[in-house]
Order: C-alpha cells, then sequence, then structure tokens
C-alpha cells in the first residue's frame, strides 16, 4: 500500500500528526538560536610565550625560532606565523578546516615539550590557547553623569563590572576610563640619601609590617581555638608610621640611642589615584566605558539580552544623576539583518500565493498549496533545531531560496489529482490515483535538486571558511526540499479529498469580479497558449539563426564579466563607523587625546543624525585599558535605518565624509575599524619577505609612498604592519665594573624599574575594597635623563652603589616587534580598496606602479595575498563543486531517461542562463563576488526541472506516434503553464530579497540576483530554444534511421530481383520432377525407384515453395 493511499484512509491520523508536527516546529522557532552566521570553529591555535625585559630581536633569536622550528610539523598545519615582540613570543597556527583542534592542541603540547629545555630560564611556561571570535566585544556599556571620572569608576568597581561579570554567557567586562583608587607614597631623593636607602627597601619594609600569619591552633576546654597574628594595616595612619630603617643618635658621649625612622618622616603618604592609562568619553564628556566580551560557545543575542535584563536592576542601585548607556550592541546589526531577511520571506511568500492565484484561480487548490509552505518551513526549522543549526542569514536564505521550489511537488500532484477529477472520479480515488502517479517524477526532480547540495556538503573541507559558513545553507535546502516532498505526498492528497475537496471546472460558480477575473484569464492563458505555439514554430524554422544568436550573447556575457568586475564579499550595513588612530611610539596620552577629539570635533561639524560619539584613549574599543598611550578610537553610533530620517548619514556616507580628514593631522595615521559583521578581509596585502629588516623597512615605505601617490585613484588607506621604533634609553652595564662593587644586573634593574615605574609594595583594605599601596619617587626627580645618574642601588654588603659609577646611556629606537610567516621575516602592507571598483583592476594597478616605480633587492621576495588571492582560490574551488554536481545531475538524468543524449539537451540550457546573470548584474549594477557563485550552484539544480518536464512529455507524445515536429510544437504548448508557474513562483519569492534587500540584506543580494536572472532567462531558454535543441539532435537521429530503412529496403529489393530471376528455372525443374514422379508410377515399384521418387517430390515442394 502507498503511502498516499494510506494517508487517504487515515485523514485525521494524517492531520493530526502534521498539526503536531507543526506546533513541534513553533515551539523550535521560538527556541532556537538567533545569530548573524553559523557556528564555526576558527582553525587558529596560538601559542603566547612571555620572556620579560627581553627585547624583540633577543625573543626571535632565543624563544620564537625555538618554537617555530618544532611547531612546523605539526599535523594538519597550513599557515605558521609569529609575532616577537619586548617581552613576548605569539605563534600562530593556521589549521586546515576540518582539523581536530583537540587533537591538534595535544600534538602542539607534544612539540613544546620537546624544546623547552632549550628555551631561557627566565622565560615563563608557554600558554597554548584557540582563537575565537567571542573575543571581540558585543556591546559598550558607558556609565556618565555629573561626577568625576574617579567616583564614576569606583560605581564600576564596586557595582556594575561585578554584575554583569556573573551573568551567564559574560566573559569579561573590560574598563576604559576613570582612574584607579590607590594610596601613592612618593618618596624624594634627598631623603632616601639622607637616610641611605632606595625604593626597593622601602617598599619591601612596608609589606612586610602589612600581614595577617597564621599561629596555628590551641586547644582550651572542650574548644579548639585557630590562631591568627592580626598585622594589617587599619588605617592610613598605620602606613604613615611604618618604621623603614634605624638611625643611631649621638647622646653627648653616652651610648648612641637607635631611633626610628617612620615613613612620614622621608615620604608623603596619601590616598589618591593611580596614573591615567586610558580615558573614555561620551559626546565630549568624561565617563567611563565597558566592554562586554562573550563566552566561547554562548549565543550572541541571547547573552546582550540577559545584559540588558541587568542593566535595567543595576540602574536602581545606581544614584539618580548616574545613567547607563549602551551605545554599541553586534546584536542590533544581527537582529536588524535577520529581521529584514525574515520579511523578505514572508514578503516571498505572499508573492508566491498570488502568482499561484492567477494561474489555478481556485481558493480551494491555492489554499493547500499555499498551506503546504508555512508546514514545510515549519518541519524544516524543527529538524534544524534537533540538528543544532541556528536561526542566521544562511539558514533563512536557504528557506527563502526554498519557497519557490516547495510549491513544485504539490502544484504537480495538485494538478494531476485535478485531471482526474476532470474525468468524473471521486475524490478519494482521484486523490489516491493523480498523487501516485506522480510519485516518482516528483521525487526524481527533488533528488536532482538535493543532489546539487551533496558535493558542497561532502567536500565543505575544501572550501575552507566559504564551506563551513553555507553548509547550514545547503542543508537547508534539502531539509525543506524533502519535507515538501513528504507534504506533497501525504498531506495534499488528504486535504483534496476529505477536507478542501477540489471541485470541477464545471462545478465551480464564480460571479462578479472573480468571475470576470476567471474568464479574462482564461482568454489571455488561451491567447498565451496560442502565442507560444507560434513563437516556437517560428523558432523551429529559424534554428540556426536563434542558435546563433544566442551564441554571440554568450560570449559577449563572458567578455562582460571584466566590465562587471569582482569583489570577495558584499559589503554589510552597520549602524555605527570606528576610527582607530595611531600616533607615533612614545607619544603622551594627552597628545593622542587632542588628536583624536579634534578629528571628532571635525567629523560631528560635517556628520548628520549622530545618535552617541565615544572616544578612547590608550586603548581600542576592543581592548582592556592596559594598551599604549599613543592609540585610540573614535566610534560614531549612527541610527538604525528604521530611526534614520530623510537627509541624515549611513554607514557608507558617514565614511566618504570621515575619510577626508585621514590626512589632517601629521604624523597620525587613521583607519576604519573592521565592524562587527564584517566577514572577509577586503584589502590586497603586499608581503614582502626578507631576513634584512632594516632593506624590508625601507622598501616597505618606499612602496607605501609610491602606492599613495600614483594610485591614490584606486585606493583609500594603505597600513604597514611593521611599526616605527619606539624610543628607548637604553643603559648600558659595565659588567666587569658590577662584579667589583657586588652589584647583579638583576637587582639593578629592578631598581631601576621600581624607581621609575613606581612599585606595588602591599595591598590597603579600604572598607571592603582591597587597594594597592604604590611606591615611587617623587616626579621631580625623574624628569631628565641626569636623574638616572642619581639613582641609587644597594650592593650583596648592603652598601649603596650610585648608578653612575657602573652604568652609561644611550637614545636609540628599538623595534615594536618582528612578524614572521612560514619561518621567514615577512612585512605586510595592507591596501583597502575604493568602494565600486574592482579586485582585479586595483591588484593590476598596484602591481604595475610598484613594476614601474619601486626597483626590488634581489634578496626580498614580494608576493600578493589578501582579498583578491582568497576569492581567486575559493571560486576555483566552488567550481570544482559545480562541476561534480552537474555531473550527478547528468548521471541522476541520465538513469531516469535511460539515455545520454536527453540530459545533455537539457544540461545544454545551463551555461545559458548565465547570459541571465550577467544581464541582471549590469541592471543591479552589483559586482560578481564568492556568494554569486553558490547562486549559480543553486541555479545548477533549479534550471533542469523545466527541462526534465519538457523533455519527458516531448518523448511520451514521440511514443504515441507523433511526427518529430509536431510532438515538439504539441510538447511546448502542453507543458507551458507548469514552467511558467513553477518558475514564477521561485522568481517571484526572490523579487524581495533580489532587489529590496535593505541595508542589512547586502550578504544574500547576490544569491536572490543569480537565481533570479539565471532562472528567468534560462527558463526561456528552456521553453523556446530547448524544442530546436531536441528537433536538431533527434533529426539527426530520424535521418540515420531512414538511412538505416533505405538500405534495408534495398537489399529486399535485390533479394527479391535475383528471385525473380531465378523463377522459370525453378518452374522448369519442377515440370521434370512433376515427369519423372509421373514415369515412375507407371513402372513396377522398387526400393531404387521409391528413393528416387521421394527425392523428385521433395525438389518439387522446394521449387512450389520458391515459386510461391
Amino acid at each position: 500500500m502507498s503511502l498516499s493511499k494510506l494517508a487517504v484512509r487515515k485523514p485525521t491520523t494524517t492531520l493530526i500528526i502534521f498539526i503536531l508536527l507543526s506546533a513541534l516546529g513553533i515551539y523550535c522557532t521560538t527556541s532556537l538560536p538567533l545569530d548573524l552566521f553559523p557556528d564555526m570553529d576558527i582553525p587558529y591555535m596560538v601559542v603566547y610565550t612571555s620572556y620579560s625585559n627581553a627585547g624583540p630581536e633577543e625573543v626571535e633569536r632565543s624563544v620564537t625560532r625555538t618554537m617555530e622550528s618544532s611547531l612546523s610539523s605539526v599535523t594538519g598545519l597550513k599557515k605558521l606565523t609569529s609575532t616577537s615582540s619586548t617581552g613576548s613570543s605569539m605563534v600562530m597556527l593556521e589549521f586546515e578546516y576540518g582539523t581536530n583542534l583537540d587533537v591538534a592542541a595535544n600534538d602542539i603540547r607534544d612539540k613544546i615539550d620537546l624544546v623547552r629545555n632549550y628555551l631561557p630560564d627566565d622565560a615563563d611556561s608557554p600558554i597554548i590557547f584557540q582563537m575565537d571570535p567571542s573575543m571581540m566585544p558585543i556591546m559598550a556599556i558607558v556609565v556618565t553623569g555629573s561626577r568625576t571620572p574617579e567616583e564614576l569608576s569606583g560605581y564600576v568597581d564596586d557595582i556594575i563590572q561585578p554584575r554583569l561579570e556573573q551573568i551567564d554567557g559574560v566573559a569579561s567586562a573590560n574598563v576604559s576610563g576613570g582612574r584607579e583608587k590607590a594610596i601613592l607614597i612618593d618618596v624624594p631623593r634627598d631623603r632616601l640619601d639622607a637616610y641611605d636607602l632606595t625604593i626597593t627597601q622601602i617598599a619591601q619594609m612596608i609589606g612586610a609590617q602589612n600581614i595577617t600569619s597564621s599561629g596555628g591552633s590551641i586547644e582550651s576546654g572542650d574548644s579548639n581555638y585557630s590562631i591568627s597574628a592580626e598585622g594589617t594595616y587599619k588605617s592610613i595612619d598605620d602606613i604613615k608610621g611604618t618604621v623603614v630603617s634605624y638611625k643611631q643618635k649621638s647622646t653627648g658621649g653616652g651610648k648612641p640611642e637607635m631611633v626610628s625612622i617612620m615613613l612620614r618622616d622621608i615620604a608623603d603618604v596619601y590616598e589618591g589615584y593611580k596614573e591615567v592609562t586610558s580615558e573614555a568619553y561620551l559626546d565630549g564628556k568624561p565617563s567611563v566605558m565597558l566592554m562586554i566580551q562573550k563566552q566561547s560557545g554562548k549565543n550572541s543575542v541571547t547573552t546582550a539580552e540577559k545584559v540588558r535584563k541587568q542593566l535595567k536592576l543595576i540602574e536602581k542601585e545606581l544614584p539618580k544623576d548616574v545613567t547607563l548607556i549602551e551605545t554599541y550592541n553586534t546584536t542590533d546589526d544581527i537582529n536588524n539583518t535577520i529581521h529584514q531577511v525574515v520579511e523578505s520571506l514572508v514578503e516571498g511568500i505572499i508573492l508566491a500565493v498570488v502568482v499561484l492565484y492567477i494561474f489555478l484561480r481556485s481558493f480551494k487548490s491555492t489554499f493547500i498549496i499555499a498551506l503546504s509552505m508555512p508546514i514545510s518551513v515549519l518541519i524544516t526549522l524543527c529538524l534544524m533545531y534537533f540538528c543544532g543549526f541556528s536561526i542566521n542569514m544562511m539558514t533563512l536564505s536557504g528557506l527563502l531560496l526554498g519557497i519557490g521550489m516547495l510549491v513544485d511537488n504539490s502544484v504537480v500532484i495538485l494538478e494531476n489529482i485535478f485531471s482526474y477529477r476532470e474525468r468524473d472520479a471521486k475524490p478519494e480515488v482521484a486523490a489516491v490515483l493523480g498523487s501516485e502517479e506522480m510519485i516518482s517524477a516528483i521525487t526524481s526532480s527533488t533528488l536532482t535538486t538535493v543532489c546539487i547540495f551533496l558535493p558542497m556538503i561532502m567536500f565543505r573541507k575544501m572550501l575552507g571558511m566559504m564551506g563551513k559558513m553555507f553548509e547550514a545553507f545547503a542543508f537547508t535546502i534539502v531539509f525543506s526540499l524533502l519535507c515538501s516532498l513528504i507534504v506533497a505526498a501525504v498531506l495534499v492528497p488528504v486535504l483534496s479529498s476529505k477536507y478542501l475537496k477540489i471541485e470541477k471546472v464545471s462545478d465551480r460558480k464564480q460571479t462578479g469580479f472573480l468571475g470576470a477575473f476567471d474568464k479574462a484569464m482564461t482568454r489571455f492563458f488561451s491567447w498565451l497558449d496560442k502565442s507560444y505555439a507560434r513563437g516556437v514554430a517560428f523558432v523551429l524554422h529559424h534554428k540556426r539563426i536563434v542558435l546563433g544568436g544566442i551564441g554571440v550573447l554568450f560570449i559577449l556575457s563572458i567578455f562582460a564579466i571584466k566590465f562587471i568586475g569582482f569583489i570577495f564579499m558584499p559589503a554589510q550595513a552597520e549602524t555605527s563607523v570606528s576610527v582607530s588612530l595611531e600616533m607615533p611610539k612614545g607619544t603622551t596620552l594627552e597628545a593622542t587625546r587632542e588628536v583624536i577629539q579634534q578629528m571628532e570635533a571635525n567629523v560631528l561639524n560635517d556628520l548628520k543624525g549622530v545618535k552617541y560619539s565615544t572616544v578612547a584613549v590608550g586603548g581600542s574599543m576592543f581592548s582592556s585599558s592596559s594598551s599604549d598611550s599613543n592609540t585610540a578610537t573614535l566610534r560614531i553610533t549612527l541610527y538604525s535605518e528604521d530611526e534614520r530620517q530623510e537627509g541624515w548619514d549611513n554607514d557608507v556616507s558617514a565614511k566618504e565624509k570621515i575619510r577626508k580628514y585621514f590626512n589632517s593631522f601629521p604624523g597620525a595615521e587613521f583607519t576604519f575599524g573592521s565592524g562587527s559583521m564584517a566577514f572577509a578581509n577586503s584589502a590586497i596585502d603586499i608581503v614582502l619577505k626578507t631576513d634584512d629588516l632594516d632593506l624590508a623597512r625601507a622598501t616597505a615605505k618606499e612602496i607605501q609612498a609610491v602606492i599613495r601617490d600614483k594610485a591614490k585613484d584606486y585606493v583609500n588607506e594603505t597600513t604597514m604592519d611593521l611599526e616605527d621604533g619606539l624610543p628607548e634609553l637604553k643603559i648600558n652595564m659595565d659588567r666587569n665594573r658590577m662584579y667589583e662593587l657586588g652589584v647583579t644586573a638583576y637587582t639593578a634593574g629592578s631598581e631601576l624599574n621600581a624607581a621609575i615605574n613606581g612599585k606595588t609594595a602591599s595591598r590597603y583594605d579600604d572598607h571592603g575594597t582591597q587597594i594597592d599601596i604604590d611606591i615611587s619617587l617623587d616626579d621631580k626627580d625623574k624628569q631628565t635623563f641626569g636623574d638616572l645618574e642619581q639613582l641609587y642601588v644597594t650592593n650583596s654588603m648592603g652598601q649603596r652603589i650610585p648608578f653612575a659609577s657602573f652604568a652609561r646611556y644611550e637614545e636609540s629606537l628599538a623595534p615594536v616587534a618582528i612578524n614572521r610567516e612560514n619561518q621567514t621575516r615577512t612585512i605586510r602592507i595592507s591596501v583597502e580598496p575604493k568602494d565600486g571598483i574592482s579586485l582585479q583592476i586595483v591588484q593590476a594597478e598596484i602591481e604595475k606602479v610598484i613594476r614601474e616605480n619601486v626597483v626590488l633587492d634581489e634578496n626580498i621576495l614580494v608576493s600578493y595575498e589578501g582579498a583578491f588571492a582568497d576569492m581567486l582560490e575559493t571560486v576555483g574551488n566552488f567550481s570544482i563543486i559545480i562541476l561534480m554536481a552537474i555531473i550527478l545531475v547528468f548521471a541522476v538524468m541520465a538513469s531516469q531517461f535511460e539515455s545520454f543524449k536527453d540530459p545533455f539537451i537539457i544540461l545544454f540550457t545551463m551555461p545559458l542562463s548565465f547570459i541571465g546573470v550577467i544581464m541582471i548584474y549590469l541592471l543591479a549594477g552589483q559586482m560578481l563576488n564568492v556568494v554569486t557563485v553558490i547562486g549559480m550552484l543553486v541555479l545548477v539544480g533549479t534550471i533542469v526541472n523545466n527541462g526534465i518536464v519538457l523533455v519527458d512529455y516531448t518523448n511520451l507524445l514521440r511514443k504515441r506516434g507523433y511526427p518529430l515536429y509536431e510532438a515538439c510544437v504539441e510538447a511546448a504548448g502542453n507543458r507551458l503553464r507548469p514552467i511558467l508557474m513553477s518558475t514564477l513562483t521561485t522568481v517571484t519569492s526572490l523579487i524581495p530579497m533580489a532587489f529590496f534587500p535593505g541595508e542589512t540584506g547586502g550578504m544574500t543580494q547576490p544569491i536572490g540576483l543569480t537565481v533570479l536572472g539565471g532562472l528567468t532567462f534560462g527558463s526561456l531558454m528552456t521553453l523556446f530554444v530547448m524544442p530546436s535543441i531536441y528537433y536538431i539532435f533527434n533529426t539527426n537521429a530520424e535521418r540515420k534511421a531512414a538511412k538505416k530503412a533505405r538500405r534495408q529496403a534495398a537489399k529486399e529489393r535485390r533479394k527479391a530481383a535475383r528471385k525473380e530471376r531465378e523463377l522459370p528455372e525453378i518452374i522448369k525443374r519442377h515440370k521434370r520432377a512433376e515427369k519423372k514422379a509421373a514415369e515412375a508410377k507407371e513402372k513396377p515399384v522398387s526400393l531404387d525407384a521409391s528413393k528416387e521418387a521421394e527425392t523428385a517430390e521433395n525438389e518439387n515442394a522446394g521449387d512450389s515453395d520458391k515459386t510461391e
């Protein structure tokens, strides 16, 4: 018993099952996590090694090279890069996609263990961690009000930060701005000299006097008491009263008296704030900023919602004049994007239903098919939930593309059921027979489309990050098509036979507007059928001209690719613009702040519709407050598309206005920050490889200057990853002199660090909050280079030795960091192309400019990487996937038709659909990109379905005895409406996605454009050109058959002529045989005679046969 028959016999059970599945789908939809892209394991591991007080070159020589030599043999490694900077080594390992990172981490540990003994003794143990997108903050909270930054910082430290970090999903809340409270101790140098003390000695004394120690336990009676010696400071006066030294005092000839030297005698002790390391401003007003980072594996949108709920509770505990403002939230952009795609999805469904009604002109039929769409979608969402997918741009795009294809199976089944009802079959019988007849056809059609995505799913590792991203897209389409197959085979027959019985045309009683509309559409389709038949006949009579014209169009479309151009990924709109500033190394915080605030003033004067303007000085928006004083970030938050008024700026226009101020500040380098939704790097990288760092730096600067001067019409920003040197005062120590004086390099370095940077001596309990006790040399004693020579260090015998006796200083520039790639030093110059210019044009121009204006040393190897190289690699891999898909589709169709010729006829329209793709991109003014290739893959699966229907029906008519020409024309006319219905439902459902994607739908627009353009033109080719191709291929076959038939006829004629010539001789032999037989009867019969007679009779019989 078939599935359809069983469902029709048990309609209530079937309906209940689908209602339950739909309800489960609704529940799963509300529970599915929301995100911009699918979860992706980025195959990057980092090995971080700290090596304090070592310069970049020493770190590279002692740590980085040792680590690289061992790690280069890790299994699955694709690329090895490293950065050696002052005090640290960072080695980054990029693996092939699909590598098990847990296994890779174990392999890395084993390789490190092999070389651990070769690392310097002062180097810390290497730390291994995985690169994770969650390292980027998801939102920014600004704390502002009519309070000082110090007071605001207190609220942040005591209330806001701890409460936010308790939220499930929040990894950290990094603070920028404000100052940290501390107990500060300033010691003038003359007091140190007077009492023979050093900063380190005083710090040790303070630490020793501020301690709680355990004294074990004592038993008294039945109780056991623990003993603790409480020695912590209770007040600032306790700190001031700390004895730091003793001095003998003469008593006039008697025994010298020991006098205690207290801290208050030699230093200023007060409650204050540490030196400012970062500042934050909201709309020019000092404030404190928190950057929220989510935990790895947690959902961004869910975490942001939890933070927002907690902020409402926190605000109730804060003073009324302190406010919390959310200035930046990546999840708003995610929500806007998803909302835009969902809108396109709903609009697509509505348009598809309108098209169905125009064709069917029956509310019941339209309702049945319209109902199959949301049910298929809900069951698909249910499968997505159980397979661990999220609702994201890719899965929603898969559903949107599937909408048009979802109805195809239901339309075919319903049309066949309707044809049986027209023959007076009962509803149940029509439902069973109509669905059973078409099950194999729709199954094979669905499997053809499913087969398209199998190579992409199976070989996704080959596509790298793109394969991972589009994996969910492919699975969603496969799920939705399989669900639509089940709905068409099971639910449609039940609805059409029991609950929404399909009536015959003669039973329809439509009056008024609907009746007039029905008649008008009937007349229109009748005219369309006749016009189309005439069109097909015309094409068949002018085959060569039509095919030649299309061939010319195809060649022109290939040449047009050059004019359309390429980009790697389409731009994604955002509601904020980030500008990063980098000043020369060593620039003070105040100087950096002045530049970024001037930039902010210029930008705010020029831009319209700014919601918030935030500035972070001394640290970027994406890091904590410990960053360098020469960096700053300006973030302009704009209104969303829904809130924006006419004339207000969006992110694109804002960047254009901001960019013109980039060259207004000498020595300052501005760049746009990569947004939260930037999926891939759009820059072109010029990589210089050589071990001669000075030569590489000089060449890189020359290339950078040439590009900025000669290629300014093609590029916006040009940046280099090798920074200028950090101003450094190098202390050269005379080692032999140090040995004589009993001073070690470690002691000297520690004392120098304590005097200049200060030293945290201990911690102080300030009403339940632990704050540092910091001691340092007075500011007036560390202003000039000469002050360093007047510092003292204590030797092994307790004597104070001046630095001037063993050390000299000199000014120099220290390298900030040394970058290496695959164990070779590299410098990378990144070039950001201007919007609207094709990547291949920009790269060709850059290569030309460098070739003509820069003389490259033979020791420097130059290579080009970045977006263009990535695009070529991705498109190449996708081309292989598409080729596999085409071969798979050909195999399925060859099996279906049991012919190699018919699948070839159908596939012939596939390259012709490319003309439509090129035409629509030219009309829309868009560039080709990686997402276009995904659209081409989908197109391969959808374009063949119409061809299968047409060729299959043409073959059927020929089997019924139709001549070739009549079969082509008749089949085309008969299949026009189903093909039009199928194509138009898919095309109209894609119109919102292709032409009205909104600002946030840029990522999915190329898929919609590609499928819409290719399917529209491809369907026209199917309807008009395919009959001609079928006719040409089968005419040749018929000619060969006719030729063979003529040869056979000629052979038969020759055989008949030969027989005719032999006839008189046969008659003679026959007469002789008769005469012999007559004579034999007259003579006596003997054995020999009887044999002769028998022989004569046989000859006679044979001749008779020949005569006949």
